[in-house]
């Protein structure tokens, strides 16, 4: 087969090809004559190349030599790296594209998006392997054979219908976005399914003719011509489906034009009906007439019913506004007395000036002046410098008419939201302090509660055993222990109480009860089966053991010797363990003598006799150990009953008189009667 029967076979071809699409786009509509259209340009273009590459080729071979082989191995490189750059981006979108089908429709728009992009990958693949495919079969013409047209030829023509289908894939995706901008429905997804279906078989296609092995030009013909007869499949489908659609469009419009009403008929009828409504309404118009009068005077009792609530409401807002300035003042009290009218002008300054709601809840008179007690919770939180600003004091002296020299004062309650304010009118009237007066402000048991609390530090378990009685000589120990051992007889049960009075039968002998001993011999020998009492019930030999003892021993200090003071010194802790206790009688000047120190009387319950107290002021804190604080406490207490007392006294007989005892024991001094 030589070339020029090859080339008018090919021409004739194309021409045909392009006559056939041309006659279909005549006779079709819609997409359908988009498509034919598409046909009958290709073919017709494939026409005007063939005329074109056979003007071409004659002239052409005059140049082919002065080509290499070097410029053919630059061209094949380049165009293996940017093909196999576009290949890959083209397979990662029809991947994605496939991936995002597979979900129901969810990404239309994203699938969409991919499909352009990989139109224009494809389109630019194409164009990129077209151009560099034709400079090498250029370049290869140089070295081969000169007289290689058909081949040449046929090169050409795989290059130029990869072109063709090319363009053709650019016109199926301009026809794509124009079928998604029209309403959507079965119809247009069908055809849009058609359209991508075909897109993706060009692009298969396009990559198959680049490696397709081309004997003769029938081999492209039946290429073009495959794609040629899926074209028209496609026209023919959607031809049919147009006219199903339209034949089932002309059925409904058929069966509505059966139960269509003639035209005359439809205006009769319409007349009749108009007629009707047009007597219903006329009778109810003259319904609405004949009950007008009555829904006048109803519209009439309404707004006069109405008027009569706006009234109302108005004068209750107005009220209720009134209520509420009354409310945003301070409660005033009621009445004319001088104490009410003080409280009030003390609110309404605080008010005027401050904002500050004081409430007036009561005013109370006492023998100085009054008081005045206000609300603070409509302003919590108030303190006497948001009270007292400025000069606030005097105006409130001069508001309550207080003392001259004298000043308000303010006491905060926090806890009940509550302040009171102090007013002075005139000095508090002197009056005569009675004994209980004096003896409530310094703090002094009295005479009743004696031996009582003297008990609770001497005999219970919480005191000391032994009980140092001290006075000066005529300071009335006697008396007081007199009274001490009366409470004892009558409240210690079980008891045995033995009494040593050395002094028995002097002028003074005050006691009213058996004695154990009457002389020091007795004394001593008394004190001393006291103490071997505690050695046998220690070493748990005694015969006695459970029996409590009580041992009164009046004037050791004077009457006993070294020894049985010693004795004491060394049992008068350890008798607490065996039910046994200790009364030591005698003056506070004697414990040097007695070879005892201050320090060691920490370990009895000392009891110190009118002036002994002062010795044991003296000793107190240095010797006793006792608190500062407490004992400055304590003295101001004596100091002042003592001036008290010693006045009282001189009007009253020496039996009768006052007389103060301090009983200390474990760091703490009380004052008794």
């Amino acid at each position: 087969m030589n070339f020029n029967h090859i080339y008018y076979g090919v021409f004739v071809g194309s021409t045909l090809l392009g006559v056939t699409g041309l006659v279909q786009w005549w006779n079709s509509e819609g997409l359908t004559k988009s498509l034919a259209l598409t046909v009958g340009v290709a073919g017709t273009t494939s026409a005007l190349v063939c005329a074109g590459l056979g003007i071409a080729y004659g002239e052409k071979h005059a140049s082919l030599e002065k080509q290499t082989a070097d410029k053919i191995s630059d061209i094949e490189r380049s165009k293996s790296r940017e093909a196999t750059d576009l290949k890959v981006a083209i397979d990662n979108l029809k991947s994605s594209i496939k991936v995002l089908e597979t979900q129901d429709g969810k990404y239309a728009e994203q699938i969409a998006s991919l499909k352009a992009q990989l139109n224009e990958k494809s389109e630019q693949f194409l164009r990129i392997v077209a151009e560099k495919d034709l400079k090498i079969s250029e370049l290869q013409g140089i070295v081969n054979d000169r007289d290689k047209r058909v081949e040449e030829f046929l090169e050409d023509s795989r290059t130029y219908t990869r072109n063709f289908f090319s363009l053709r894939y650019a016109q199926l995706a301009s026809i794509e976005k124009d079928l998604k901008k029209l309403e959507d429905s079965p119809a247009i997804q069908q055809r849009l399914k058609d359209l991508r279906e075909l897109k993706d078989e060009m692009y298969e296609a396009t990559e198959e003719i680049k490696n397709l092995d081309i004997k003769d030009f029938k081999t492209v013909l039946d290429f073009i011509f495959e794609f040629d007869n899926k074209f028209l499949g496609m026209k023919v489908k959607w031809r049919n489906s147009l006219l199903k659609s339209s034949q089932l469009e002309n059925k409904e419009l058929k069966q509505s034009l059966d139960n269509s009403i003639p035209k005359p008929v439809a205006i009769e009828r319409f007349a009749e009906g108009i007629e009707e409504v047009d007597a219903r309404i006329t009778q109810k118009y003259e319904n609405l007439l004949l009950n007008n009068n009555s829904i006048h005077a109803q519209l009439l009792d309404l707004l006069e019913q109405r008027n009569l609530v706006i009234n109302d409401l108005t004068n209750e807002v107005e009220n209720l506004l009134h209520e509420n300035k009354e409310l945003q003042k301070p409660l005033l009290a009621i009445g004319t007395s001088d104490y009410a009218l003080a409280a009030n002008r003390i609110a309404n300054y605080y008010h005027q000036n401050y904002g500050y709601k004081l409430d007036v809840i009561s005013w109370q008179e006492n023998e100085t002046g009054y008081s005045i007690l206000f609300a603070t919770r409509r302003n919590p939180g108030l303190t006497e410098s948001e009270l007292l600003p400025h000069n606030t004091l005097e105006q409130l002296a001069a508001f309550t008419n207080a003392l001259q020299g004298t000043l308000p004062k303010f006491t905060f309650n926090y806890q009940h939201s509550t302040v009171t304010l102090e007013v002075t009118l005139r000095k508090p009237v002197s009056k005569e302090i009675t004994v209980e007066d004096i003896f409530r402000e310094c703090g002094i048991l009295r005479a009743e509660l004696f031996g009582q609390t003297i008990r609770k530090y001497h005999i219970e378990k919480t005191g000391k055993p032994t009980l140092r009685v001290m006075s000066a000589t005529g300071g009335g120990k006697g008396i007081a222990v007199k009274n001490l051992l009366n409470y004892y007889l009558q409240n210690l049960d079980g008891y045995e109480i033995w009494l040593s009075d050395p002094q028995h039968g002097s002028e003074e002998d005050y006691w009213d009860c058996e004695k154990a001993a009457i002389n020091p011999n007795q004394a001593s020998t008394l004190f001393n089966k006291f103490a071997q009492l505690l050695r046998s019930r220690d070493a748990k030999t005694s015969s006695d053991p459970n029996i409590p003892v009580l041992a009164i021993f009046d004037e050791f200090d004077k009457k006993h010797d070294l020894d049985d003071k010693k004795t004491a010194s060394e049992i008068w802790t350890t008798i607490r363990h065996h039910s046994m206790r200790l009364v030591l009688i005698g003056q506070s000047g004697e414990v040097g003598k007695n070879r005892w120190t201050w320090d060691e009387m920490n370990n009895c319950c000392l009891l110190f006799i009118s002036n002994a107290i002062d010795t044991f002021i003296k000793h107190a804190d240095k010797d006793l150990g006792m608190n500062s604080e407490t004992l400055e406490k304590f003295t101001k207490n004596y100091n002042k009953a003592f001036k008290w007392i010693a006045k009282a006294n001189v009007d009253i007989s020496p039996e009768n008189q006052y007389r103060l005892a301090a009983l200390y024991c474990n760091g703490q001094a009380l004052l008794l009667e």
